[in-house]
């Protein structure tokens, strides 16, 4: 293999973000990389910007196009063309902080037991610079729930020894997003994302490499500054419409029935997938997506099946038990 890292850098119709984002590649203290940039149909110059920055980076920069098939499939493309021992994933709109690869790759290098390496990272909002959010690790100054979870330290890293690590996920998540991650390239060996999925894959890829025995280690300063705006293709996306949300929760649900159906799992990490989905179904599905669109035949049957799963939820009855009032009175049209 040639490089240590080789960074893939899936892009569709971003070519404003690709300067800042090239800059902050070659602004990286770790310094043997190659980077792929997968170009998925873009229309607006992309390939223009990238042709000049190979022309800078020569031996580093390889340009591949396709048919605009999705930042997942754009992703698989990459992973066919790694010639690292690492891979590193670059959303073009966001930017690593200069000690990123650096440090990740230290650990992967020093530490053979550990798959994956992961920072947090910091939120601001693109237009006008404000600062969001200094960590992901943290919400209003309290810890994740799975920087709980039972782990050694090597230096400032600390790596994941907890059995319990994949239910963690399933419930609260990681937070080990591909941008603010650096991952053994063997972790791809036989295995690619679903390239029908829009948003939700990096989550459930993450539960399938925890099921099959990926290590994972993290440092809990930021990595990655991400920038919010209403492009982005996650949840955070500022002006995202309640259709948009529907079909992200929808994904989600799909593919935790399909994970819970085809991964071998333990009576507690089942345990956790049923409450995950019973969740996702009441109040993502059921309330926020349909009840609050009107849709108030299909949330009662979403409010149904989440309870179903998991049925300790008092609030989760509350609302059902409303919402059965409303609509069996008349007052809320259906």
């Amino acid at each position: 293999m040639k490089a240590g890292v080789t960074i893939i850098l899936p892009t569709f119709n971003r070519a404003a973000f690709l300067e800042e984002a090239f800059s902050s590649i070659e602004a990286q203290t770790f310094r043997d990389w190659d980077l792929v940039v997968v170009d998925d149909g873009s229309t607006d110059g992309t390939r223009e910007i990238v042709a000049a920055f190979a022309r800078r980076q020569p031996d580093r920069t390889r340009y591949v196009y396709q048919p605009n098939g999705g930042a997942y499939s754009a992703r698989n493309r990459g992973i066919d063309h790694v010639t690292g021992r690492y891979v590193a994933f670059f959303d073009s709109d966001d930017l690593w902080l200069p000690h990123h690869l650096d440090r990740c790759a230290a650990v992967l290098e020093s530490q053979p037991d550990v798959d994956w390496v992961f920072g947090s990272c910091r939120l601001v909002n693109h237009a006008d610079g404000r600062l969001i959010g200094e960590n992901t690790f943290y919400v209003d100054g309290r810890p994740r729930p799975f920087l709980a979870l039972a782990t050694r330290s090597a230096g400032e890293v600390r790596i994941i020894e907890d059995r319990h690590a994949l239910e963690c996920q399933v419930t609260h998540g990681l937070y080990c997003g591909l941008q603010n991650s650096v991952i053994r390239a063997s972790v791809f060996a036989e295995r690619r994302f679903n390239p029908l999925s829009k948003v939700v894959d990096d989550e459930l890829f993450v539960i399938r490499a925890l099921a099959e025995g990926v290590r994972f280690a993290y440092f809990v300063d930021p990595h990655v500054i991400y920038r919010v705006h209403d492009d982005n293709s996650s949840g955070s996306a500022s002006g995202m419409s309640a259709t948009r949300y529907l079909a992200i929760f929808e994904e989600t649900t799909d593919g935790l029935e399909d994970l819970l159906l085809k991964l071998s799992l333990t009576p507690r990490q089942r345990r956790a997938f049923e409450r995950r989905l019973g969740r996702e179904y009441f109040w993502h599905v059921g309330y926020l997506g349909l009840w609050q669109g009107g849709r108030k035949r299909e949330a009662l049957a979403m409010f149904k099946r989440g309870l179903a799963l998991w049925p300790w939820q008092i609030s989760a009855w509350k609302t059902y038990l409303g919402a059965l009032l409303k609509v069996g009175v008349g007052r809320v049209p259906v």
